[in-house]
């Protein structure tokens, strides 16, 4: 069959426009209005619209004398037009067998448009949708060339609707709207890591089957990263990209190269129409210069000034089809949705979501109350941006003006008559003043430095106020210690334990505090928390013997720190290999708090959370789950689920169902930590969940994800608590564990080296990391096939195990199922 000769690309370009409309007054419409100083474009256009009618065409009445209809494509019968866009036509098409039935859609390129560039596009779509296999896409089937010439294929047949047709039927409310959304976003993710982006999504593009089923079609216009696309037809005509102007990104009225920012933006156009009923822009179709530089220059409406347009009328109907009213409406919407939006939908490629899994992370997290990371530009929120900059002086600031409310109560409480009540108000209003001109000269240094360039961390804010404090207070001891220790305090708050170890060493040297017993007892169990964290466990049991024996002079008095001290001595019990003592110290730690507290309080939940790892380590797992999920649940009853010691317990929980092989369990609770706490920039919490994560991932096998993660999880931990600290020592360990099962023992072993020098340097010869450091070089040998060198390994990894019990036990069996492989080797 001969090729038509190539048209020119404008009146192409007009014709697809005029095609997408359904009537033809629109389309008349729309012809005037573009084709006003060029008459011949306009009778080209029309000349084309009359040559297609009576085939494919709208609105046709030689629909039952279709050519294709009962003609037969490969395995299939066409049956029926159902459909057409602007250059492609769609039949339903059937395939019987001698006892099954199957319905499909079948697609062709529309007669009259077997152009190079169309027929190019065309195969390129079947190409795609080819390689493409996930739940919420139409499944490819079949393809061919039809008797014409023209080139088809088959794909599964879906009866749906258009996502915001489908919703608004239904009346959903804006939650059930975010949550099909979510699965719009599963799909084009897919399709994303498949390297293809649609770069057409709209809800004509996106159907619900009846039973809320989403399915993305149409990629005709799509196309691959990552080069594939090399020697392609390009998807444009004349000087513009083939594109559906109202959902289209800035990028694409310019010709620029449409990436995954694209697609981003185009499902924030879905989702603001779904949420708002209208589109982000008043956008008049007749006119597309105005439409692109609406788009490409003006910011979109905001949601709360959108569903009033239209009227009154028109904005009962949309909120009618949300199951909602105004108020309601406007308290869901303002706020993070309106700021996930405005990310979505930026003009600049390089500042929306990154993935649309990060599009779709911040929605799950507003579904949850969590956090989202979207920034925006309300007061509100750069208030929040200015907490969450400052939070170490705002937590200082709360917190002092807490326990200066709590030391004026208890002083007013404990004097005996009206004179001394007088003279307590007097002497605890002089400390509150104090304290407050002390905080707005922290503030004041904070905001000039600022001013002069500086770029200021919320730890840096809080050291330099820490500094300062010894100067400040110099004529007023009691006061500026009591301010030292909540100081300390905050910074243990935030997870930042070593942050306040020097303040507490300048604290307890301080002179006069040899007079405050109560003051040095508090210093000293703050001191021995940051120590242990140091991994210093000699110094910290000394530091918290100290404390608890001040404690034990007069423990009545003294219940609450009694009781709040027993999750720290279970810790060093427990790396002394001491488990029994551990888990007798925990249970009765947890009994304290709960008489003290007349049920479950932050303390008693951190406490399970650490009888949870104890009894992990001595392999009783299953109770160790159950601890783990007690702490969970009592932290979710505090409304703490969210705090770092809630995410803590939610990341242990973790680790221990890792143990029982639930490993999709520990997935999820993992990612959510890590998301979490992600909102809130690096930290030791994020390392810590990053380590855990890349972990898990390692050990299903998703070595190109974990190894990033872990070595992103290092270098933050060497940032935050030094190279040879705790945090990093875990890391390093993990990285190196996960590189030797990836077959990349060379990778591994600088690491494996220097964690076993740091454990020996550390920890001397008995200790657990220093086994662990053993067993791995072992490990590493058989890799190596220095068999000999692995033996000796084994076993000093062996004497160190046995040495430490029952809690030794886990390793134990790791290390026997490494010399089995070594005798194996041995044996080849």
């Amino acid at each position: 069959m001969s090729r038509p000769r190539e048209p020119d690309h404008a009146a192409l370009h007009l014709l697809r426009e005029a095609l997408d409309l359904d009537t033809d007054l629109e389309r008349e419409r729309l012809l005037a209005a573009r084709c006003t100083d060029d008459p011949p474009l306009l009778e080209r256009v029309r000349a084309m619209l009359q040559r297609i009618g009576g085939d494919d065409g709208p609105e046709s009445p030689e629909d039952a004398t279709d050519s294709l209809l009962d003609a037969r494509l490969g395995a299939f019968r066409v049956a029926e037009r159902i459909g057409r866009g602007g250059m492609g036509v769609v039949y339903r098409g059937e395939r019987e067998g001698a006892d099954f039935r199957q319905d499909v859609a079948l697609k062709l390129i529309r007669r009259g448009f077997d152009f190079d560039d169309i027929r190019a596009r065309f195969l390129r779509e079947r190409r795609i949708l080819a390689r493409l296999s996930h739940p919420n896409l139409a499944r490819f089937i079949d393809g061919g060339v039809a008797p014409d010439g023209r080139p088809w294929f088959a794909l599964e047949f879906v009866r749906g609707e258009p996502v915001t047709r489908w919703c608004d039927a239904r009346s959903l409310d804006l939650r059930a709207r975010v949550k099909l959304f979510l699965d719009v976003c599963a799909a084009v993710q897919y399709a994303h890591a498949q390297l293809v982006v649609h770069r057409d999504l709209k809800p004509g593009n996106i159907l619900v089957e009846a039973d809320g089923h989403v399915r993305l079609l149409d990629f005709g216009i799509a196309r691959l990263l990552g080069g594939e696309d090399a020697g392609a037809a390009p998807t444009t005509l004349g000087h513009r990209g083939v594109l559906t102007p109202e959902y289209a990104a800035p990028e694409q009225f310019g010709g620029e190269t449409a990436g995954v920012a694209t697609d981003v933006y185009a499902l924030g156009v879905v989702l603001y129409e779904l949420l708002v009923g209208v589109l982000p822009y008043e956008l008049d179709r007749r006119d597309l210069a105005a439409t692109e530089h609406t788009i490409r220059e003006r910011p979109p409406q905001p949601p709360a000034q959108a569903i009033a347009r239209g009227g009154h009328a028109a904005s009962a109907a949309r909120l009618a089809a949300r199951s909602t009213h105004l108020r309601p409406w406007r308290n869901d919407v303002r706020g993070d949705l309106t700021r996930i939006l405005d990310k979505a939908l930026a003009k600049e490629p390089a500042r929306r979501y990154t993935t649309v899994e990060a599009f779709a992370e911040d929605l799950s997290r507003w579904l949850a109350g969590a956090p989202v990371r979207a920034s925006g530009t309300a007061f509100g929120y750069r208030l929040g941006k200015f907490v969450r900059r400052n939070r170490v002086a705002v937590a200082v600031a709360l917190g002092l003006a807490v326990a200066l409310l709590a030391a004026t109560a208890l002083a007013l409480r404990s004097a005996r008559n009206e004179r001394l009540q007088r003279e307590a108000a007097v002497a605890e209003a002089e400390r509150a003043n104090a304290v407050q001109q002390y905080l707005t000269l922290m503030f004041r240094n904070a905001t000039q430095r600022q001013r002069e360039g500086a770029v200021l961390t919320a730890d840096e804010v809080l050291r330099q106020g820490a500094d300062d404090i010894f100067e400040y207070f110099r004529d007023q001891p009691e006061t500026g210690q009591a301010t030292a220790l909540m100081l300390s305090e905050i910074y243990a708050a935030l997870g930042d334990a070593d942050g306040g170890a020097p303040l507490l060493e300048r604290l307890l040297k301080w002179p006069g505090v040899e007079a405050r017993p109560d003051l040095q007892a508090s210093a000293r169990f703050g001191l021995a928390t940051a120590e242990h964290h140091r991994g210093h466990d000699a110094r910290a049991r000394e530091l918290l013997a100290a404390a608890q024996a001040y404690w034990n002079s007069r423990p009545e008095r003294h219940r609450e720190s009694l009781s709040r001290s027993r999750t720290l001595q279970a810790r060093l019990e427990r790396m002394q290999g001491d488990t029994d003592a551990a888990i007798a110290t925990l249970d009765r730690g947890i009994r304290e708090r709960r008489a003290l507290h007349d049920g479950a309080d932050g303390e008693s939940a951190y406490a399970l959370v650490t009888l949870s790892i104890t009894l992990a380590q001595v392999g009783r797992i299953e109770e160790a789950f159950a601890r783990a999920q007690e702490s969970v649940a009592e932290y979710e009853r505090l409304r703490q689920a969210l705090s770092s010691e809630g995410l803590t317990a939610l990341g242990n929980r973790a680790a221990i169902a890792t143990m029982l092989n639930r490993d999709e369990e520990a997935l999820a609770d993992l990612r959510k930590v890590s998301a979490t706490l992600r909102v809130y920039g690096d930290s030791e919490a994020l390392a810590k969940a990053d380590a855990q994560l890349g972990e898990l991932l390692g050990k299903l096998a998703r070595y190109d994800e974990a190894v990033p993660l872990l070595q992103g999880a290092l270098a933050m931990a060497g940032k935050r608590s030094g190279e040879r600290g705790r945090l990093a020592f875990g890391a390093r360990q993990r990285l190196a564990q996960v590189l030797m099962d990836a077959g990349r023992p060379e990778e591994a072993e600088p690491l494996i080296d220097s964690l076993l020098a740091q454990a020996r340097e550390a920890y001397g010869e008995s200790n657990r990391d220093t086994g662990i450091g053993y067993r791995m070089r072992a490990q590493l040998r058989i890799a190596q096939r220095r068999l000999d060198d692995a033996r000796v390994d084994l076993t000093a990894a062996e004497q160190v195990f046995t040495g430490l019990g029952a809690a030794g036990q886990r390793q134990i069996e790791k290390v026997a199922a490494l010399r089995q492989s070594l005798d194996a080797s041995t044996a080849r």
